[in-house]
């Protein structure tokens, strides 16, 4: 599955995420926007303790074990899963002139081509 295709399924089809993806996206979120280290998830800071009582990080190893090649390949992996299981519930909304993927399942003019159906 290439990039593209993983990152619509991603954003908008989230809604088939298992609780495991969801806490691994909501940890990988977390980290991201608060510039969070490693060394900073190894200690005992307040600040880490507070945001695992909220789970917004997560030790659960079976959660760590998604996002242990990084946030591209949690993507990928999820979105591959989420299309193996809810492969006839997920809308790709494609471009009638050149077949390429629209940026959302709403979308009426395609990015590639600028071909507009609306």
């Amino acid at each position: 599955m290439d990039k593209e295709t993983a990152r619509y399924i991603f954003n908008y089809f989230s809604k088939f995420m298992n609780e495991n993806e969801v806490l691994a996206n909501r940890h990988l979120s977390t980290v991201f926007k608060r510039n969070i280290t490693q060394d900073d998830l190894n200690g005992e800071s307040e600040k880490i303790k507070l945001f695992k009582e909220k789970e917004w990080i997560s030790d659960e190893p079976k959660v760590l074990e998604l996002i242990k090649g990084g946030a591209e390949q949690f993507e990928l992996s999820t979105a591959q899963r989420i299309l193996n299981h809810h492969g006839s519930e997920i809308f790709f909304n494609l471009c009638p002139k050149c077949r390429k993927l629209a940026r959302t399942p709403q979308a009426k003019q395609c990015r590639h081509c600028g071909h507009d159906w609306h």
